[in-house]
């Protein structure tokens, strides 16, 4: 395989929002990625403990690597394989990372084969579909178990699971994407930031809901919209009274006018996640678009998303009138997923934005 090309770090002072619990790692090609000048200091302390087993320089040696690869994913920042399939710019040899739910098999094969004495056992597999984003197409990813960090990593990667992959694909056809890792993981809080709402967002996949948000608290008591019809509601009602209305609810006093080159819609510092403030743009979608939101109805490739989440914010919130697809729900989550900046994302549809206008009487709506 070629040398796998992607972003080239420029490490920030920003600090890391989140952790990994790595799974698989392969020392060779993470070492070659993060660059071994990076960890002679380490390597010289371990070196420095004296007589130490075989066992704990291993694992010493993997935690090391992980400290460098955590530290690479946030200065590098390489793209997710759902930016790239959206965009069109997938090809081999770009590094990305995939966060998703994964089906993992062989690992019992290679176990039966290793009880045996066999010198020679099966690769194992780790699949995923992509139907959010490439409708009947999957992306396997092929390793050799020796690359396992411990024993907990033959039942962590059994099975269905959701894991954060590092990895690079080597073919691409249009059913599948055949790739190999660099990492396996589970992203998780970053305990010396145990305040961050960011990085303790990840069992949701960085999505947040309208009931979580502090600023709309209200919304808890109502029930939400038992029939398709009473979206009907919203069709009368134009993007730019939603947008006063929810601007009102915030306490936010700016509202900027619509023009051709925005970003989003609405900024505010006033939101507040667990009595915390978090930096929040919006993006509303009127009745001009009055049917379930699809990425169509978000410009080529879905870049309103994309320019959404150039907004420098950490919590980026999209607005419909109507329901929202699944198809946008995975585009938010795949720009929210960025390793080198991870966002929190918030889908409202017509049902909530009726809840909330009804909790907080606006646009002539009460409970």
């Amino acid at each position: 395989m070629d040398k796998p090309h992607g972003p080239v770090p420029n490490k920030s002072m920003s600090p890391v929002d989140y952790d990994l619990t790595c799974w698989y790692l392969n020392v060779r090609r993470v070492v070659e990625l993060v660059g071994a000048r990076n960890m002679t200091a380490d390597l010289r302390k371990i070196a420095a403990i004296g007589e130490i087993d075989d066992g704990f320089q291993r694992n010493v040696l993997l935690s090391i690597l992980k400290d460098n690869l955590t530290d690479w994913l946030h200065a590098a920042n390489p793209p997710t394989l759902g930016q790239l399939l959206i965009t069109g710019k997938l090809k081999t040899n770009t590094i990305f990372t995939h966060y998703t739910n994964y089906f993992g098999k062989g690992l019992s094969q290679v176990s039966a084969a290793l009880h045996k004495g066999q010198t020679s056992v099966p690769m194992v597999e780790l699949y995923a579909k992509l139907d959010e984003f490439s409708p009947g197409q999957k992306i396997r990813f092929r390793f050799h178990h020796e690359h396992l960090t411990s024993a907990s990593s033959w039942s962590e990667l059994a099975g269905q699971r959701r894991l954060l992959v590092l990895g690079a694909a080597t073919q691409i056809t249009e059913s599948s994407i055949e790739a190999i890792p660099w990492v396996i993981a589970d992203p998780l809080p970053n305990l010396f930031r145990p305040h961050s709402v960011i990085g303790g967002a990840w069992t949701d996949r960085l999505e947040v809901h309208i009931d979580s948000i502090d600023n709309f608290s209200l919304v808890r008591c109502i029930a939400p919209p038992q029939r398709k019809k009473d979206l009907e509601r919203l069709r009368d009602i134009p993007e730019e009274k939603i947008k006063t209305a929810f601007a009102d609810i915030i306490g936010e006093r700016t509202i900027p006018k619509d023009w051709g080159g925005e970003k989003s819609d609405l900024f505010s510092s006033w939101i507040k996640l667990d009595g915390e403030r978090i930096s929040t743009a919006f993006a509303f979608k009127g009745p001009a678009k009055y049917h379930p939101m699809t990425v169509a109805d978000l410009g080529k490739n879905g870049d309103q998303i994309a320019r959404l989440f150039d907004e420098p914010a950490d919590l980026l919130i999209l607005q419909h009138c109507h329901e929202i697809t699944p198809q946008v729900r995975g585009m938010m989550r795949a720009y929210a997923q960025q390793m080198g900046k991870p966002r929190l994302f918030c889908l409202i549809n017509g049902y909530d934005t009726i809840r909330l206008l009804q909790a907080y009487r606006k646009c002539g709506m009460s409970p």
